[in-house]
């Protein structure tokens, strides 16, 4: 017994705990990212800058600019998506289920899914002018046809078995849309609206550096007009955070609304 216990191998290394083992690849990119940045963009600081910099734009401009043109944009931004995420998901649904409005809209909904944005910002400033409704309009032009899309794609696959077991319990057809439909085609709901808002933000900020005076997008023109570039990188960079926290809040939203489908996907 001695002799066995004594040939048993060592306790291996304790394993990391698997939130560390997954942060700590991140932060240390993130680190080398950033370093690596810093010494190359001192040497190059007129067409590049460095986050030392960047960081000193962002404190030295986040009251007198940044926070003013992201209120403008923002505001344009919240009531166009406000606008466009109902409407497209009832036209989506309306589509999927109904042959007859498939025909009628499907042309005009994939003509205008495939052209592209900027092509309409002529015609909606010669209509509305470059006030907040332009912007408005761009958000909602951009937007809702990448939810439309993907919410006609989830209301067509829906499992025809379940649709057909309502009907045996002779279940209304409110009940089979309320009970059945609806519940399957959330979560194309979901990835419609994250399009959307990919689409609707690059929209709106493609506007605004056409023909807007105020707004991130003039912000951004404005800055790289005298190569600024710290106070340039500075508002990208809040657009890009502030981006991955919305895109982040719709996929937990999702995730809380579609337990089913996330167990799903984990299998």
């Amino acid at each position: 017994m001695a002799v066995l216990a004594s040939a048993s191998p060592a306790p291996g290394p304790r394993a990391l705990p698997p939130i560390v083992s997954s942060i700590a690849p991140r932060v240390l990119s993130l680190v080398v990212v950033l370093a690596a940045w810093e010494l190359y963009g001192r040497a190059n600081a007129i067409f590049l800058s460095y986050p030392s910099a960047i960081a000193a734009a962002f404190v030295a401009r986040l009251v007198p600019d940044i926070i003013p043109a992201f209120g403008h944009t923002g505001e344009a931004f919240a009531l166009g998506f406000a606008m466009l995420l109902p409407l497209g998901i009832a036209i989506g649904m309306a589509m999927g289920r109904s042959r007859t409005i498939d025909t009628i809209l499907g042309p005009y909904v994939n003509a205008f899914y495939v052209t592209p944005r900027v092509t309409l910002i002529p015609l909606l400033v010669l209509w509305l002018g470059i006030a907040f409704q332009m912007q408005v309009a761009i958000v909602v032009l951009a937007g809702i046809f990448p939810v439309i899309v993907t919410v006609y794609a989830g209301a067509r696959i829906v499992d025809r078995d379940l649709v057909e077991v309502g009907q045996t319990f002779v279940a209304s057809r409110a009940q089979i849309f309320r009970t059945i439909i609806l519940p399957g085609t959330i979560p194309y709901i979901f990835t419609g609206a994250r399009l959307g808002l990919a689409r609707a933000l690059g929209g709106v900020i493609s506007a605004e550096m056409t023909v807007s005076i105020t707004g991130v997008g003039r912000l951004l023109i404005s800055k790289a007009q005298f190569l600024k570039m710290d106070e340039l990188f500075a508002p990208l960079i809040v657009l890009g955070l502030a981006s991955i926290a919305l895109t982040s809040t719709l996929l937990w939203m999702q995730r809380r609304l579609t337990p089913w489908a996330t167990g799903l996907r984990s299998r």
